[in-house]
């Protein structure tokens, strides 16, 4: 993923959001189901005069059709910064509507802040937002929100003072959330932070910012994350960044597409996208072909069913084969080389199957599509304890089956 986003990518291909999506208006904050079928953002395109959450539905030629409000989430007040997590089942919102903190502003009037806000989708349908608790809302605006595991990013800053932006993290335990913190240098500095996102393992934090040394006002950037810190800060670069403003990137995996907001000169900000050009998927043919594929590049701890790192690559395309192919079902197949005992790796071959169907659960397929099964040593590719041949024989299947 970090090769797709260098400035000496040619292949990068950016451009205005295909549809009826972009107007005159404010269009900011993107974010997406995780079958990347349904585009959340939010715009002030009412005569309401106030920002409100729309939504849009991906047609089949791939471009989005005109947005519609979402009533249940909006309120008679400004509604902004949709985030739905990784599994689709909440979505995070900042408002200023009635229940918000009151703030005491300096000329004696009293002021809203915008506090963040979260709604659970039922299979059908979101909830009626509720406000997060303190520590979280304040008398500052909060806004931004980003969602992974127990982590929640958002940005606050002073009533009416946006150039003092920062982006905190708090952390969901014991049935409560931690006091905020900002995040440390480099993310933070002197300047405007805002709009940070994790990608789906959380090993990067993009965020926008508008520090000396980019390409116009905001530019997006991108950080290693490294235990709890951040390193290898880098400016996204061209194409992404421009002379004007660029914010609120998110990554959608399934479509290894990016979604951002830039400013057009003119006007107000629109949605861009920042695509790779599609490439074959040769685990979609070899699926469509024989019904079943066996890859041995599913690596897992040594005697462990942890999964390594280097085996998101080829369990992706699994995860992009399973989302643009909703009816479809599968069995995920665990298999051992012919070392160790016969018992073990039964119980191993078993486990490692379900540690590959957690994976393709977080990555939001849904869990009733998916069955395990071990089969330990008995079915080897290989009669053989070789190095070479027990590499073969360690190795994870996935056979389609009917619905």
């Amino acid at each position: 993923m970090l090769a797709q986003v260098q400035p000496s990518e040619p292949s990068l291909l950016v451009a205005p959001i295909q549809g009826p999506i972009n107007t005159e208006f404010q269009e900011f904050g993107p974010t997406m189901t995780p079958d990347a079928k349904t585009l959340y953002f939010y715009s002030k395109r009412s005569n309401r005069g106030y920002t409100e959450i729309f939504k849009s539905e991906r047609k089949k030629d791939g471009t989005w059709d005109f947005p519609e409000e979402v009533d249940v989430l909006n309120s008679p007040f400004d509604d902004q910064s949709p985030f739905i997590s990784r599994d689709g089942k909440t979505l995070l919102l900042s408002s200023n509507r009635d229940g918000s903190v009151e703030v005491m502003l300096p000329d004696g009037k009293v002021g809203i802040s915008r506090d963040l806000y979260v709604s659970n989708w039922d299979g059908k349908s979101w909830s009626q937002p509720v406000a997060l608790p303190a520590p979280i809302n304040t008398e500052e605006i909060e806004e931004n929100p980003h969602l992974l595991g127990d982590t929640l990013l958002f940005t606050r800053y002073p009533f009416g003072k946006p150039n003092l932006a920062k982006v905190y993290f708090s952390q969901y335990k014991g049935e409560k959330w931690s006091t905020p913190k900002p995040l440390p240098s480099p993310i933070n500095d002197n300047y405007a932070t805002i709009a940070a996102a994790f990608n789906d393992d959380g090993s990067l934090l993009f965020f926008s910012s508008n520090r000396p040394g980019g390409y116009g006002g905001f530019d997006l950037y991108m950080a290693k994350i490294d235990g709890d810190s951040f390193k290898d800060i880098e400016n996204l670069g061209a194409p992404i960044n421009s002379s004007e403003d660029e914010a609120y990137i998110v990554f959608q995996q399934i479509k290894k597409t990016f979604l951002f907001c830039r400013r057009v000169e003119g006007r107000s900000f629109d949605l861009f996208s920042a695509s790779v050009p599609k490439q074959e998927n040769l685990v979609q043919k070899k699926l469509e072909e024989t019904k079943k594929i066996s890859l041995d590049s599913v690596y897992f701890e040594r005697a462990s069913s942890i999964l390594k790192p280097e085996s998101s690559i080829p369990l992706d395309a699994i995860v992009d084969y399973l989302h643009e192919n909703a009816d479809k079902k599968m069995k995920i197949i665990g298999h051992t080389d012919l070392t160790g005992t016969f018992e073990d790796n039964m119980v191993l071959s078993k486990e490692r199957a379900e540690s590959v169907k957690q994976y393709l659960v977080s990555k939001g397929v849904d869990p009733k599509r998916l069955a395990t099964d071990g089969k330990g040593p008995t079915q080897p590719v290989v009669q053989a304890t070789d190095e070479a041949s027990s590499k073969k024989n360690r190795r994870t299947e996935f056979v389609l089956i009917d619905p």
